[in-house]
């Protein structure tokens, strides 16, 4: 289950790639500005429709080159399917097994892909969206109804703010309440049940009683609105407010997930290495939740998986790895960067030199 071939076309420096990966683990070696991570760029955007290290598509164009193109021969759940999405024109066009399609969910569905990269510490530095777009793509993939509980709320949402905006009269503004309110007891209750899966996944990885930190981390979901109260109340008490910042200020849309340790914010007391190596655990216990609910495997890119990591926590992280039977794509400068852990990994190496990608092993 997983990818089965990749063709690559006039992505960044790869000129014209081939492969045919392992379903295991795919090792991808290079110096820095080979293509290793324009490897992983291209797979990704193969499963999601997008990059994640640019939001501008066309920088992904080849210099002098007017497209781009990724196709890709997918194995799930005994099926095959072929996508292919070509980016030309400042359109990007996407083909499924033949059809095309415009919702990048459409992908997902069929190649489920995580990333550990090294802009992950964002998920403890930055602000709130962060968090929700982990917990958005886990519960979108193990329950069927959230997505549409999530449209139903967004609708609303839309329409209280524009009559916000507009400064509508009040019974035009709360006409929209009983919605959102509904709407969202649904996405909290799936939310919620979804986190407490994960927290359970998280604590039985093997190795994590080894991780001191891990004992007294807490994770606490905040529903985007004071803990305790009824949203509707919530929504009546705010409406002066509301009306005087053009926009709803509480509910789903504001939701997060807080990190603390003894008290403090676990950003504060964890060093880079900590985060890297608890992220990643987060990330790897969706994986996992993915196949135990849907009998679906993630496919897992990790950008330079040594960085930042002692032997240790690359030990407990190649483990993990190996405990969600997933298809996974690893880069490092250099074989010998993962000497500690390389009996597990070397299933394919594939080398990359200016754009050029060889198997060598």
């Amino acid at each position: 289950m997983g990818l089965i071939h990749l063709n690559v076309s006039n992505l960044r420096n790869i000129t014209e790639a081939t492969l045919c990966p392992h379903p295991v683990f795919n090792l991808v070696t290079g110096v820095n500005g080979s293509g290793k991570t324009s490897l992983l760029e291209a797979i990704y955007f193969l499963g999601r429709g997008r990059s994640f290290k640019s939001s501008n598509n066309e920088r992904l164009i080849q210099k002098g080159k007017n497209e781009f193109i990724i196709t890709g021969r997918i194995h799930l759940n005994g099926r095959e399917f072929h996508l292919g999405i070509q980016r030309a024109n400042r359109r990007t066009r996407i083909r499924l097994s033949g059809q095309t399609i415009t919702k990048a969910s459409q992908l997902t569905e069929v190649l489920p892909i995580q990333i550990i990269e090294p802009s992950l510490h964002a998920f403890f530095e930055q602000g709130p969206q962060v968090r929700r777009r982990f917990l958005e793509w886990g519960v979108f993939h193990v329950e069927p109804r959230y997505d549409q509980a999530w449209r139903n709320y967004r609708r609303a949402l839309q329409q209280r703010n524009a009559a916000l905006k507009a400064q509508w009269s009040r019974v035009a503004i709360i006409q929209w309440d009983a919605l959102l309110v509904e709407s969202a007891a649904e996405i909290n209750t799936y939310r919620q049940a979804y986190l407490e899966k994960i927290a359970f996944f998280l604590y039985e990885f093997p190795g994590q009683h080894a991780i001191d930190f891990m004992q007294d981390m807490e994770m606490d979901y905040y529903p985007g609105w004071k803990r305790g109260a009824e949203f509707g109340e919530v929504l009546a008490a705010s409406l002066d407010s509301d009306l005087t910042r053009g926009f709803t200020q509480s509910g789903p849309h504001r939701a997060d997930i807080r990190f603390r340790i003894g008290g403090e914010r676990g950003r504060d007391v964890l060093s880079r290495g900590q985060q890297k190596l608890f992220i990643s655990l987060l990330f790897l216990a969706q994986s996992i939740l993915l196949r135990e609910l849907t009998g679906k495997h993630s496919l897992i890119l990790i950008d330079d998986l040594a960085a930042e990591l002692d032997e240790a926590s690359r030990a407990i992280l190649v483990s993990v790895l190996l405990s969600t039977h997933s298809q996974v794509f690893i880069t490092a400068t250099s074989l010998s960067s993962l000497a500690d852990v390389w009996d597990e990994l070397a299933h394919a190496v594939f080398h990359v030199e200016h754009g050029n990608i060889e198997q060598v092993i």
